[in-house]
């Protein structure tokens, strides 16, 4: 069961919250209702980082008023999320590996069964408090010392969200890759 598992270009290691339940049949394409909230809620997740602007930007009062109100736009989100937060239950936490084609993840207790199609929730950011939901045939479940090393194919995304998940991957590598930078140079 050492099979190699192909994570379809980048790769990112993130420790979300997550769940996972089963499905009857199998999921060649999510419905179109999956799709459109999973689009949104991916631009969502890249629009929180997007608030970012150049200071050194030729129009920088502009520059400063929109971090001003970027800033206040956050704090309103954040006081939003801790609301909405406790009218939802959000899941524990896993150590997942996400790649455009494939996920894996550390399960403690319960863990699916290889061959089994299922469907994940992962909450991507703290801020917003709705799931991205894949689906997939569980490829190989394996013991390790703190539970189950879960492996996912992923389903077929439309092309657009696919293209919104592999900018998301890409932010969180690069961020990886800046966070190790730092660390080795303090």
């Amino acid at each position: 069961m050492s099979e190699k598992i192909e994570f379809g270009g980048l790769s990112c290691g993130l420790n979300l919250p997550l769940e996972w339940s089963s499905l009857k049949e199998s999921c060649d394409s999510l419905s179109s209702s999956v799709e459109h909230a999973n689009q949104n809620c991916l631009k969502i997740v890249l629009g929180l980082d997007d608030g970012m602007h150049d200071a050194h930007d030729e129009n920088a009062e502009i520059s400063q008023d929109l971090q001003r109100m970027d800033f206040k736009i956050n704090i309103i989100l954040e006081m939003l999320g801790q609301l909405v937060s406790q009218n939802i239950k959000i899941p524990m936490s896993a150590d997942i590996k996400l790649g455009p084609k494939a996920l894996q993840w550390l399960e403690f207790t319960n863990p699916p069964e290889s061959g089994q199609m299922i469907q994940v929730r992962l909450y991507l950011d703290p801020r917003f408090l709705f799931p991205f939901v894949i689906c997939g045939e569980v490829r190989s479940v394996m013991p390790v010392e703190t539970g189950y090393s879960v492996v996912m194919q992923t389903g077929q995304l439309n092309a657009y969200s696919l293209e919104l998940l592999e900018k998301y991957i890409f932010r969180c590598h690069r961020r990886q890759i800046a966070r190790m930078k730092s660390e080795t140079t303090t």
